[in-house]
């Protein structure tokens, strides 16, 4: 029986500069660390930190590996050396756990493969994140759509301010003012004002309706889509406390 999947292969730009190259390498090791404890007893799935400056994961269900990448940019700490993931979606036969993810040579690692490397050819990076284009020639079809909004999510993030970014991702973690306002010792009103200026709330509709649209697809059944939001929630709860758990980790300057 085929079951939805959904992959990324994460790169790092300017992973190859000599001074912080071990640096980073460790850094990646944490986060394949923390991929796994988000969806550990949450989705099945494999994740593998390779070659130095590339993670690989794959996961249950087509909004996964979004939610996945989408959270490490979110939270990720080197301006110089920002992440770039090559996404792609769709169904296959095998069990994920079986899988061996140093051989499986399947045709969405292909699609993932060169969505990134037109992440990497694309001067203006007009986004970090880019789901592999379909087979079929329609004039639009839901994977043009998706990148779009993803195209739209990162333009209005790089128009963050540095105190909109920080104030943004610690709500994805907390999503209380008031916790925010005494972690940052601000107060709430300055915290409630950068997350409007820094299109907080549009930000969190484009991830819902982004994770929604991936999580939906294929499933025309009421039981089906009620099952797959059920797992929506799920892996954003386990993301969101574990977030909070490791934010030390996470936010050492805090």
């Amino acid at each position: 029986m085929k079951q939805p999947v959904s992959l990324f292969i994460m790169d790092v730009t300017n992973s190859s500069d000599e001074s912080h190259w071990i640096e980073l390498s460790n850094y990646l090791q944490q986060w394949e660390n923390h991929i796994s404890n988000w969806c550990n007893d949450t989705i099945p799935f494999i994740v593998s930190h390779r070659r130095g400056d590339e993670i690989l994961f794959i996961g249950k269900y087509l909004f996964s590996a979004y939610t996945v990448a989408y959270t490490i940019s979110q939270h990720w700490k080197y301006d110089n050396h920002k992440p770039y993931f090559g996404l792609s979606y769709g169904f296959i036969d095998e069990d994920i756990e079986r899988i061996d993810i140093e051989i499986w040579n399947h045709p969405l690692i292909k699609k993932a493969k060169k969505a990134s490397e037109n992440i990497k050819t694309d001067k203006k990076r007009k986004r970090n994140m880019l789901f592999g284009a379909e087979e079929q020639k329609d004039v639009i079809n839901k994977t043009d759509i998706i990148n779009l909004l993803l195209e739209n999510q990162q333009a209005l993030l790089e128009n963050q301010s540095e105190n909109q970014k920080l104030i943004y991702s610690l709500y994805s973690i907390f999503n209380e003012q008031k916790k925010i306002a005494q972690l940052l010792n601000k107060t709430q009103a300055t915290i409630s004002t950068h997350y409007k200026r820094g299109k907080c709330e549009l930000l969190n509709e484009n991830y819902d309706k982004v994770q929604k649209i991936l999580g939906c697809y294929g499933s025309a059944e009421y039981a089906a889509v009620k099952e797959i939001l059920l797992a929506i929630d799920s892996l954003n709860s386990s993301i969101q406390k574990n977030l909070e758990g490791n934010l030390t980790q996470i936010y050492p300057d805090l």
